[in-house]
């Protein structure tokens, strides 16, 4: 019987002829098992969606934006306008001809199947269909998953459900990228998209957020022990004291009673294992890595056989019966021959096959890695690590709780000690000492007041933007619409959330400053334009678009109800777009870069050869800061970054003269309706 492997990839192509048929020879557009087996391969995509446009010349950037927005069902496809893709096209097509049966082959998910899909839809072709699901490209991995292959006719809902993902991202992009950019007359493109875009607006509302912090100057009291341990003053939560306040605390306190230690041990399990967003975090705050480069490392990693499927969502395995073969592989290595001696387990909470969906958690393989340098070398230790770490027994801490009372106040101290390392051996961290709970009363010190002061969330990294991609529950108010988001798991999946990071900082609306992803005045803008209701910028859109894509999976939602939903969705988006997009002032300076949005009127503000001023000067706007507003004070210029500073409503503290040439430094603010700089404290 002629069989048929088609896969995402040559490199697979060959793995797979090797472990199925035992090896292989080239032959047009594929690799011809000993067994006379057929692996053929894609590049990835070798057919799109049609460009709309090429369907009616009205969809497209020449047409009017009164003509938007289209919307077409079934888009037809085409094979990429490129040579060496319409070849290999043309090769599968004629082996896909000649075949008797054919393996579904490319990644295991949803764009894996749609990749095979569009290829096998575009031939025209009917054959029998076999789906293998590879998790592990080791040898046994690959022929497990040959000889667990099912029908194909069991993964159509995925394969309907890869194609209105496209098709549903392809319309709402285009459709709201085409009107916003031309009703804003911006001459560049302002691309908004179905998660790209709420991403934007989580940035955009944290640097906005950090841009209008007030700190609040509050204090307390506190008392230190000999070893330095601080027993503070306890207050309800979100109480700040003024100073006059803490003080007047302090004057009534000198009888210290009812003294009191409390001490109890918390064992620690081993941290879950890695998805690939988890991973992808680790490594940002490890390493300062990006989202993509982890992607980039770990997919290498994968198809040099020596870690498991990267773009996984789960943190968990679907059973352990194949661990003991696998450690056995890497016996070689301390840790695992200790594991193997000592006859650990791995964590049972972390075999669960209810809680793994395509793939299981990324792990090594049982191919012991070799001659690995540089970004492979640090990434697999990472992963090696935390997989070892699953096996050994938890870790134990010791906390310490002290408190004492004064009057009617109630000081606290808190510590927190390692007391049995467990699987925190495996990072280096060491066995503590316990101090607080051998102090007695008399071993604390005076009272001192103790300046403090809120502080605004930090900026995103791309770790911490990750983590709210994933968690996006948070920013939603109805119980429900959280419960729906968490079972999508956020917005964006595992493998999409580093491409959709890149495609911000290429499109420019965020920009990377040390590890940090902040907005810039165009991803400012172009948020701040709509208003906070505006369907794209919702975290439970996209929940609940990836909600029906699931349900299409799984059969409990038909094709034409999604197209029903998101045709209403398009017009919807449509109208609130039409209503309040007005044109960028970036668009009217595109070779300059802002300094800063004019409070007034949340237009740009650039810098001239005299001034900062507002580009919304037009519409009736005078918002100026003059370059010498201080140089009678002895400065002879604000500098950009000070000017940016000011307008956005912040204090300074600038380095001045006095007329008698002494040098000071004051805290300055700039008035808005004055157009110039005042020192703030008057």
């Amino acid at each position: 019987m002629s069989e048929l492997f088609v896969c995402e990839k040559p490199s697979v192509a060959r793995d797979l002829a090797t472990a199925i048929s035992g090896g292989y020879k080239e032959g047009e557009g594929c690799y011809i098992g000993n067994d006379e087996k057929i692996y053929t391969f894609a590049f990835g995509h070798l057919v799109n969606c049609v460009s709309p446009e090429s369907i009616n010349e009205d969809w497209g950037w020449k047409g009017s934006v009164n003509k938007l927005p289209f919307f077409i069902k079934d888009i037809p496809l085409t094979v990429i306008d490129n040579p060496g893709e319409k070849k290999q096209f043309k090769a599968i097509k004629k082996l896909m001809k000649e075949a008797e049966l054919v393996y579904i082959s490319t990644d295991a998910g949803r764009e894996g199947e749609h990749i095979f899909r569009k290829i096998y839809s575009m031939s025209g072709i009917q054959k029998p269909l076999k789906r293998m699901w590879i998790q592990d490209m080791t040898k046994e991995g690959l022929i497990k998953a040959f000889k667990n292959a099912k029908d194909g006719s069991l993964y159509e809902g995925l394969a309907i459900a890869g194609k209105l993902r496209e098709e549903s991202d392809l319309l709402i992009g285009i459709n709201s990228t085409m009107m916003v950019t031309k009703l804003s007359k911006s001459p560049k493109v302002l691309s908004l998209g179905r998660v790209q875009t709420p991403t934007l607006a989580m940035v955009v509302n944290r640097d906005k957020i950090i841009g209008n912090f007030s700190k609040v100057v509050h204090y307390s009291i506190a008392a230190n022990d000999k070893n330095g341990a601080k027993y503070e003053l306890v207050l309800e939560k979100d109480t700040h004291l003024t100073k006059d306040a803490a003080q007047a605390i302090l004057d009534t306190l000198g009888g210290r009673t009812a003294f009191n230690i409390t001490s109890k041990n918390k064992e620690e399990r081993p941290e879950k294992l890695f998805d690939l967003t988890g991973l992808q975090k680790f490594m940002n705050e490890k390493e300062k890595w990006s989202a993509d480069r982890t992607l980039k490392i770990t997919q290498a990693l994968y198809e040099k056989k020596y870690v498991t499927y990267p773009r996984t969502s789960s943190q968990y395995i679907a059973n352990d019966s194949e661990l003991p073969a696998l450690l056995e592989k890497h016996a070689a290595h301390e840790w695992v021959t200790n594991i193997i001696s000592k006859g650990y387990k791995i964590e049972p909470s972390f075999v669960d096959p209810s809680k793994v969906t395509d793939h299981e958690a990324i792990v090594i393989t049982s191919k012991v890695a070799k001659n690995l340098s540089g970004d492979e070398a640090t990434l697999y230790d990472v992963i090696f690590t935390k997989f070892l770490a699953a096996f050994y027994p938890y870790s134990i801490k010791e906390e310490t709780t002290s408190t004492f009372m004064d009057q009617e106040y109630t000081f606290k101290a808190k510590e927190t000690v390692l007391v049995k390392a467990g699987w925190r051996e495996l990072y280096g961290e060491v066995l503590q000492e316990a101090s607080l709970k051998h102090i007695s009363l008399n071993d604390i010190g005076d009272y001192t007041l103790i300046q403090k002061e809120t502080k605004p969330p930090k900026r995103y990294t791309e770790g911490t933007l990750l983590h709210d991609m994933q968690h996006a529950a948070k920013f939603l108010d109805e119980a429900s619409d959280r419960k729906m988001i968490k079972s999508v798991e956020g917005i964006g999946t595992s493998a999409t959330r580093s491409d959709i990071i890149e495609k911000l900082v290429g499109r420019g609306f965020v920009e990377r400053k040390k590890n940090q992803i902040i907005s810039t005045t165009l991803g400012q803008e172009l948020i701040e334009m709509m208003p906070e209701d505006f369907s794209l910028y919702s975290v439970k859109l996209t929940a609940f678009f990836e909600t029906m894509l699931s349900q299409v999976e799984h059969g409990e939602l038909k094709e034409e109800t999604f197209y029903e939903e998101l045709e209403g969705l398009i017009k919807r988006t449509a109208e609130e777009i039409k209503r309040n997009v007005k044109t960028l002032s970036v668009a009217a300076n595109p070779g300059k870069e802002a300094i800063a949005l004019c409070p007034k009127c949340k237009k740009a503000v650039y810098e001239n050869s005299k001034a900062y001023s507002c580009s919304g000067y037009k519409e009736g706007c005078k918002t100026t800061l003059w370059k010498n507003a201080l140089e009678k004070l002895g400065k002879k210029t604000v500098t950009k970054t000070e000017a940016g500073k000011l307008i956005s409503g912040k204090i300074i503290k600038v380095n001045l003269k006095s007329k008698q040439g002494n040098a000071y430094k004051a805290n300055v603010t700039f008035n808005l309706e004055k157009n110039w700089i005042e020192f703030a404290d008057k």
